[in-house]
């Protein structure tokens, strides 16, 4: 460029790119949404391996606020909580569940687990990853010479 013509400036501003740290919150966000899935994936597939399918009565609920639970008891006379069920059981129906011997963890054998929380976090930790990697690769291609 000439030194005595004029400087001409971009109409439009390069579009702004994340900071770094909104990356790694991704990155982290993500990988706390997949690990916490995987891990439930994990209970299930322990408690479906190693668990004692059996009749249980409903002997008390609370649906529909902040603290559902189910409790049951097991043909032993045990009670415990349900980890995870499906619909909504009535107090003295009968269901079959599967539990651990000498621990509080069942689960209705109809349900895969607690629901509304493994498809979700499994989806949203994978979308946050993917967003992440995909930004970082973006801005690594960006600085690069030749870049965009």
């Amino acid at each position: 460029m000439h030194p005595h013509q004029p400087r001409y400036e971009p109409i439009m501003a390069p579009p702004a790119r994340p900071g770094r740290w909104r990356v790694w919150l991704a990155v982290v966000a993500g990988a706390l949404l997949l690990s916490y899935a995987l891990f439930t994936i994990g209970q299930v597939r322990y408690l479906d391996a190693n668990g004692v399918t059996t009749q249980a009565e409903v002997v008390d609920r609370q649906l529909g606020g902040r603290s559902d639970f189910v409790r049951v008891r097991v043909s032993s006379g045990e009670e415990m909580n349900l980890w995870a069920w499906e619909g909504s059981p009535e107090v003295g129906e009968t269901m079959t569940v599967v539990h651990l011997r000498g621990s509080d963890w069942a689960k209705d054998a109809r349900a895969f687990a607690p629901e509304g929380s493994v498809w979700p976090d499994l989806w949203l930790g994978a979308l946050f990853l993917g967003g992440a990697l995909w930004q970082q690769r973006r801005t690594r291609r960006a600085s690069a010479p030749g870049g965009y």
